[in-house]
């Protein structure tokens, strides 16, 4: 019998505007100045994971969509790569 693939994680780019860096650093090292072994990706899974669980597929598109809008307003540059519609 086969044996199940070993469950990895996989390496990927994000990018992030400073404001979010900067609380996601801080927020790692407050957390392991309280002694837990955590890094910034257990940070951002927490968060994915959270988002899966509490947020439809319609909502998500909803929410997102404005969100992009309302960041291009502040990052001109995200408008370059296209921009949802209302």
């Amino acid at each position: 019998m086969a044996q199940p693939a070993a469950k990895a994680y996989h390496r990927t780019t994000v990018y992030l505007t400073d404001e979010q860096r900067q609380w996601l650093r801080r927020a790692a090292a407050k957390a392991q100045l309280a002694g837990l072994t955590v890094s910034a990706s257990d940070l951002i899974r927490l968060a994915l994971s959270r988002l899966q669980e509490q947020v439809t597929e319609k909502q998500l598109h909803k929410e997102l969509a404005e969100h992009v809008l309302a960041e291009a307003e502040l990052y001109p540059g995200r408008a370059k790569r296209g921009l949802p519609t209302r």
